[in-house]
C-alpha cells in the first residue's frame, strides 16, 4: 500500500513537497482543543453525549463479514479466516463491538481516530488497538512518503510508530493538512449556549428561583453593615431550601429587580434550538436524542431510517474502504476483502424487505434475470442465473419466443 502511495505522489502531487517542507521532519502537534471538546462537550452536555453514543453504538452494532473472490467473479463468504478472528476480538481486552465503539467515539470527539496494528514486521497483525487522539503526533516525511511516522506520548514516555503500523482516520478539515475537524468544533457555540443556559437555570434555582436584582438605599452603609447584610442574604435567602422566603428589609432598604425573567429570555426555546443545532452538526435526527416536539412513532421510525441512511452507512463505507486499503493487504491475500452486513441493521429491515419484494416480482414478470435481481439486493452473481423467465410456469423466454436471450 505504501509503495503505491509513494508512486502516486511521485507522479501526481506537486504540492506535497511544499506541505511537508514547512515542518522539516518535526512532529506536528495535535490540536489542544481535544480536552475541551471531551469535557465541555461529551462530559458536560447531554446532547453531545447522546449524539456521540448514538453514532458509536450504531457502528458497533453492525457485524463485519469477510469475502473471497473466486473465478469468474464469483464471491464466497468465509466462515473461518484470521481476519474474521481479529475483527471479532481485536485484542485481549476488547471485543469487536467495543473496539469499533471506541474508534467511532474518538472520531466524533476529536475528528481523528487511530488504530495500532501489533504483530510481526512482515505478516498479518495479531492484535489491533485504538489510541487516544490527543496523545498522537504526526511526523511529516517527504514528497515521496508524506508521513514518516507517528509519536504517541503517555506520562512523558514517547513511543514511535512506523507509518504502516498506524491507520489514521481523519475527518475533513479545510484548514489543517494533518488533522481532522470534529463536529463539536462546528457546534461549539451551540454547545456553549446550551451549557450556559443550563448553568444559568441552576444558579437561578440556587438563588430562590429569582432573577438578579439589587438592594437599594439612600443611606451610606458601613463596611460592617454591608458584610452582615451580604452574609444574611447568602445564609437565609439563597438556595432551593429558602425558595419563597420573604425578604426582611430594614434601614430604608428597597429591592429592585434588574434582570430579565425566564420568559423574556426565551430560555426554553433557546435550549431547544441549541440542542437541534448540535444534532444537525453530528447528523443525528433530534427525535433520537430527546426532542419531543415532533416525536411520534411514525416520525421516530423514519428518523432512525434517515439516521442510518444518511449518517451511519456513509461512515461504515468509509471505515470499510480504509480497512480494505490498510488492514486486509497485511494478510497477504489479494482476493479477500471485508464488508459490513447490511441485512443485520434492524432499522433498515422494512426498506430491505421492499427491495426484496420488488426484485422477486421483477424476476417473476420477466423484467430481470435472477442475477440482476441478486445484484439489486446486494448479492453477487451466480453461475447459470442469467436467463429471463416468463410468468406462470417460469419457462425460459427463449423456449417460447425462439430467441436466445441466455448470456454466454
Amino acid at each position: 500500500m505504501f509503495e503505491r502511495l509513494r508512486t502516486w505522489f511521485q507522479k501526481q502531487s506537486q504540492t506535497t513537497r511544499a506541505i511537508v517542507a514547512m515542518m522539516l521532519g518535526q512532529p506536528v502537534w495535535t490540536p489542544k482543543n481535544y480536552a475541551n471538546f471531551a469535557k465541555e462537550g461529551y462530559q458536560n452536555n447531554v446532547y453531545v453525549y447522546a449524539c456521540v453514543r448514538q453514532i458509536a453504538m450504531a457502528v458497533a452494532g453492525i457485524p463485519w463479514l469477510v469475502y473471497k473472490k473466486g473465478r469468474g467473479g464469483k464471491v464466497q463468504e468465509l466462515d473461518e479466516h484470521p481476519l474474521i478472528d481479529i475483527l471479532k476480538q481485536p485484542n485481549p481486552w476488547q471485543g469487536g463491538s467495543r473496539f469499533f465503539e471506541n474508534l467511532t467515539a474518538f472520531l466524533m470527539l476529536a475528528g481523528n481516530s487511530y488504530i495500532e496494528a501489533v504483530g510481526p514486521e512482515r505478516g498479518a497483525p495479531k492484535e489491533l488497538y485504538t489510541l487516544r487522539p490527543d496523545r498522537m503526533k504526526i511526523v511529516p516525511g517527504n514528497s515521496q512518503q508524506p508521513i514518516a511516522g507517528y509519536q504517541y506520548t503517555v506520562g512523558g514516555v514517547t513511543v514511535t510508530f512506523k507509518p504502516e503500523e498506524i491507520l489514521h482516520l481523519k475527518m475533513f478539515n479545510p484548514l489543517d493538512d494533518w488533522y481532522g475537524m470534529s463536529p463539536i468544533e462546528a457546534a461549539a457555540r451551540s454547545i456553549d449556549q446550551n451549557n450556559e443556559s443550563r448553568a444559568w437555570n441552576v444558579a437561578l434555582l440556587q438563588n430562590s428561583a429569582r432573577p438578579p436584582g439589587a438592594l437599594v438605599t439612600e443611606n451610606e452603609l458601613q463596611e460592617e453593615q454591608y458584610n452582615r447584610l451580604k452574609e444574611q442574604i447568602k445564609e437565609q435567602y439563597s438556595g432551593a431550601q429558602n425558595a419563597g422566603r420573604p425578604l426582611l428589609l430594614e434601614g430604608g432598604l428597597d429591592w429592585k429587580e434588574m434582570g430579565l425573567s425566564p420568559a423574556d429570555m426565551h430560555w426554553i426555546e433557546g435550549l431547544k434550538l441549541s440542542a437541534r443545532e448540535i444534532a444537525i452538526a453530528f447528523g443525528v435526527p433530534p427525535e433520537l436524542i430527546g426532542d419531543t416536539a415532533n416525536k411520534t412513532y411514525s416520525n421516530y421510525k423514519e428518523a432512525r431510517q434517515a439516521f442510518y441512511t444518511e449518517t451511519v452507512l456513509p461512515l461504515m463505507d468509509w471505515i470499510r474502504d480504509e480497512l480494505n486499503n490498510w488492514l486486509v493487504p497485511k494478510f497477504g491475500d489479494e482476493k479477500i476483502y471485508v464488508d459490513y452486513d447490511r441485512d443485520e441493521i434492524e432499522a433498515l429491515q422494512e426498506d430491505r424487505e421492499a427491495v426484496w419484494n420488488r426484485a422477486i416480482e421483477a424476476v417473476k414478470t420477466g423484467i430481470l434475470t435472477p442475477n440482476e435481481a441478486r445484484l439489486l439486493i446486494g448479492y453477487e452473481e451466480v453461475e447459470g442465473a442469467n436467463t429471463l423467465m416468463v410468468p406462470g410456469n417460469m419457462m425460459p423466454l427463449a423456449t417460447i419466443s425462439g430467441e436466445d436471450v441466455t448470456e454466454e
